[in-house]
């Protein structure tokens, strides 16, 4: 990714905002920040680019409210006369935007051109203080410096950061780092403030449908040895060599006939029936294993172990659940106690 920064402009963005609050809470710059030559290749090559290793692609979201689409090309299209003022409405977005939670910061609102195309860059960062070794040559003194106005340094926190250009039909599309969340993204970052969606939905498809597959089996079957079979059977199909999955085609292949029609009907609209791509970013442990939790006990096992017989779960007799463990015992670890067990 080729990156250059053209102007840039720096507002300080307050811990999240509350309903009684306004956007006289944000202070705004009114003026460009200049930005030395080195500054810059710090800001794109140990901030932008190391960011967005990894991305998201996102893309302009019809039914999202925001209005950031708007200013992004605005900036894009005239970025002379309208700069400053756009990045000032965007700092506004921000704030009204984000949750309570949000931690406050500095939004680098930046023109730049990427890969040959205009494009506005978006960074939040955390506002930070340093020192600075400094040598009185009169004296040969060092002295200590204190820095309150650093903005970024070596080891600033990068919250957030989005850079955005225009597709052919003049779209808004980009990408997007969610640092602050992990694999994970917030949602008000995605749709709040830039207004966007995630282009392909494989990721946010992939989670919900199995998600809402085991909490059908836990909420709906009444039959837990039932329930965990299937459940080992979610996590061996998805996690099967082909690379897409289908809802109806699990359905068919692992579920008896009269639990079909209820488990379709159980997963989303947003998931829908179609062929759709496996992505587990936003699956706790990429979905490989299933977590049996009990009164004073968690049991984590692969779809391979309940498709081996290596563990299993029938009923007894007197109507109770057993989980039964076949094989050698490797190992015994301490971990912290489920939640239902510290009650």
């Amino acid at each position: 990714m080729a990156i250059t920064i053209s102007k840039a402009i720096v507002h300080e963005v307050p811990k999240g905002a509350h309903s009684t609050k306004s956007d006289t809470d944000v202070t705004l710059s009114t003026e460009l920040t200049p930005l030395q030559v080195e500054t810059r290749r710090f800001i794109i090559d140990n901030m932008v680019k190391f960011a967005l290793k990894h991305p998201r692609d996102i893309k302009w979201d019809q039914t999202a409210s925001s209005n950031m689409p708007a200013l992004v090309s605005k900036i894009i299209n005239d970025a002379e006369n309208s700069f400053v003022r756009a990045s000032q409405d965007i700092a506004r977005v921000l704030y009204r935007s984000q949750t309570a939670n949000s931690p406050s910061g500095i939004l680098v609102v930046a023109s730049v051109v990427k890969d040959g195309r205009s494009a506005v860059l978006l960074m939040k960062a955390e506002h930070q203080e340093g020192m600075r070794l400094r040598r009185d040559e009169d004296s040969g003194r060092l002295d200590l410096e204190h820095l309150n106005e650093l903005i970024v340094g070596q080891n600033s926190k990068i919250y957030k950061v989005a850079v955005m250009d225009l597709a052919d039909d003049g779209t808004v599309i980009g990408q997007m780092v969610d640092q602050q969340n992990g694999v994970m993204y917030a949602d008000f970052f995605l749709a709040d403030f830039l207004g966007c969606q995630l282009a392909d939905k494989a990721e946010l498809q992939t989670k919900v449908f199995m998600e809402s597959a085991i909490r059908h089996f836990n909420e709906q079957l009444s039959d837990p040895v039932k329930a965990s079979r299937y459940a080992g059977a979610l996590s061996a199909y998805m996690h099967a060599p082909a690379e897409d999955f289908q809802p109806s085609v699990f359905a068919d292949d692992f579920l008896e006939p009269q639990d079909r029609d209820d488990f379709l009907e159980a997963i989303p609209d947003t998931v829908g029936d179609g062929v759709i791509r496996k992505d587990f970013k936003l699956i706790a442990g990429g979905g490989s294993g299933v977590r049996i939790i009990g009164h004073g006990f968690t049991v984590v096992a692969s779809s391979e172990a309940f498709a081996s017989g290596t563990i299993s779960v029938s009923k007894s007799d007197n109507g109770d659940t057993v989980i039964k463990l076949s094989g050698d015992l490797k190992q015994m670890t301490f971990g912290a106690l489920p939640k239902s067990s510290q009650q």
